[in-house]
């Protein structure tokens, strides 16, 4: 029996490509490079399942991890998972999946980190998908396929990623505007697509602070990952791409949550800060809320503030500066200052409040009202 088309539902699609494969193959011998597109193709499928474990009912759901020669998908379509969380794991599985490429491949020598590792560029996109059911062989129906437009497009932003200069991750903006509110920075981009659109707007991660699923007592590469991330906060300077800065801070912070013992804590915060004060002309805004971060946790708001603004003038639509500007602003001007501050903190608050409560939780909500009741009226002064 034929599958047979039952109807459309929204679904996560990714696609991951390893970057100028050609190129690659031609400067490496047939045996070396093989061994790459299996550990690219290994790590994919191990780690895609860990962040998109098969669904638990494929009667309503459908998930579909794979890799071959030099290319790797992720398909859900799954409503037990919300869209924002979906499209978030995704950017987390990617960064994931190049730390392991980038630092824990067998190739990967431990003195030097050699010129020809394998690098991907990807494409995540959220949208509208036809799916087909089948029978198995206890004659229950089963979600068997999905097919549809958004399938192509979603090829078509990950194409798109050869353009990146962070971290060659692309979002959609259908994809792009689920996770707005989520701790990442992004960089917007209009990109030509063949049969598409002249100028199609992607978003490419800039930076962010991501909660991995590291598993270190079950995986010696995540031994190997955190022992190498580490080492790079412990020697700034030999960090040679963006990601790796957003990816480094995320391991240690995700290390230091599940190990919640205060010594290893002070530990790992070390590292971070040594890695965001390394460079005076640091401009990423990962690096630059740690410092801002740092600052607050000491009471020192008017410098948590100069950071975060600085945050904000980069990049001002990422919203978690704007939440801790609002905290900091607050906590000025209660001291009894800073009358402007006062001003920004009330109708900051304010806005998120009216314009993107979908940003919020119940207990932002909350706390932002009590900001602007014990700041008073929030018409401008």
């Amino acid at each position: 029996m034929p599958l047979q088309v039952r109807g459309k539902h929204d679904a996560l699609l990714l696609f991951a490509d390893i970057i100028d494969s050609s190129k690659f193959s031609a400067v490496l011998a047939h045996e070396d490079y093989a061994d790459r597109v299996l550990e690219f193709q290994e790590s994919f499928k191990s780690l895609g399942l860990r962040y998109f474990p098969p669904p638990a009912d494929n009667t309503m759901a459908y998930g579909q991890v794979d890799a071959r020669g030099d290319e790797g998908i992720v398909f859900v379509m799954d409503d037990t998972v919300g869209p924002a969380e979906l499209v978030l794991r995704a950017i987390e599985f990617l960064i994931h999946l190049r730390g392991h490429l980038r630092l824990t491949a067998s190739t990967v020598d431990e003195e030097q980190i050699a010129p020809s590792h394998i690098d991907v560029g990807a494409g995540i996109h959220y949208g509208k998908v036809a799916f087909a059911t089948d029978i198995d062989a206890q004659n229950h129906s089963y979600i068997a396929r999905i097919e549809g437009f958004a399938i192509n497009f979603a090829k078509r932003v990950e194409s798109s990623s050869r353009n990146g200069k962070y971290s060659r991750i692309m979002l959609s903006n259908d994809a792009y505007k689920l996770v707005e509110g989520a701790p990442v920075a992004f960089c917007k981009n209009q990109v030509s697509m063949k049969g598409i659109g002249e100028h199609v707007e992607v978003h490419e991660v800039r930076a962010g602070l991501f909660s991995l699923e590291l598993l270190p007592n079950q995986d010696e590469r995540e031994e190997r990952l955190i022992a190498r991330c580490r080492a790079l906060a412990e020697e700034p300077a030999l960090v040679d791409e963006e990601w790796m800065k957003s990816m480094v801070v995320s391991v240690l912070d995700c290390v230091a949550r599940k190990y919640p013992l205060s010594e290893q804590q002070m530990e790992y915060d070390g590292l971070q800060q040594r890695i965001a004060w390394y460079s005076c002309n640091e401009d990423d805004p990962i690096l630059l809320f740690l410092r801002a971060r740092a600052f607050g946790a000491s009471g020192k708001h008017t410098q948590q503030l100069r950071y975060l603004r600085q945050i904000l003038n980069l990049y001002p639509h990422f919203v978690h500066a704007k939440k801790a500007m609002i905290d900091a602003c607050s906590a000025i001007a209660q001291g009894g200052s800073e009358t402007a501050e006062k001003v920004y903190a009330r109708d900051m608050a304010q806005e998120l409040l009216d314009r993107y409560p979908y940003l919020l939780t119940e207990q932002e909500k909350k706390r932002y009202r009590s900001i602007i009741a014990s700041l008073g009226s929030c018409q401008s002064e």
